[in-house]
C-alpha cells in the first residue's frame, strides 16, 4: 500500500453526492455519501515554482463534515492512500485518475479529523 501526505489549498467549495453500488453477495442496492475536492500544492520557488493537483475522496460521515467545513482557498493537510481508478469518459474513452482515499485531514485552521473517529460501520463496505 502506498501512502501519501500533502499540505495545500482546496481549489474550489467541495462537492459532496451519494454513490450508489450493488453488494456483490447479497444484490442489495447501497448508497453511501462522497465528498470530492482537489488540493493545489505549490512546489519550489521563483521561476521554478510549479503547483500540482491532488483529487481527494472521502466518504460517509467523514466526507459529510468535510463538505460542511471546507471551502475554496482553505488549507488542509491530507494523509492517506493512492488509488488508482479506471473510467470511461463521454467520448467512450479510457481513462484514469490517481486520487487520496484519506485516513486523516487536518484542517490548518485548528481542527482535525480521522477515519476512525466515525463508527466502524462507516467504512465497511465500501465501493473501493
Amino acid at each position: 500500500m502506498q501512502k501519501i501526505t500533502i499540505c495545500g489549498n482546496l481549489t474550489a467549495d467541495p462537492t459532496l453526492n451519494e454513490r450508489e453500488w450493488v453488494d456483490k453477495e447479497s444484490g442489495e442496492i447501497l448508497k453511501a455519501s462522497v465528498c470530492n475536492f482537489t488540493v493545489a500544492v505549490d512546489n519550489g520557488y521563483g521561476e521554478h515554482k510549479n503547483t500540482q493537483y491532488f483529487r481527494v475522496n472521502v466518504w460517509r460521515t467523514f466526507g459529510e463534515k468535510c463538505a460542511e467545513i471546507l471551502k475554496k482557498g482553505h488549507q488542509v493537510l491530507v494523509h492517506g492512500s493512492i488509488a488508482l481508478r479506471n473510467y470511461v469518459d463521454k467520448n467512450n474513452n479510457i481513462r484514469a485518475v490517481m486520487e487520496i482515499r484519506p485516513d486523516e485531514i487536518q484542517f490548518l485552521n485548528g481542527k482535525s479529523m480521522k477515519v476512525d473517529e466515525q463508527p466502524a460501520t462507516e467504512t465497511d463496505g465500501m465501493p473501493y
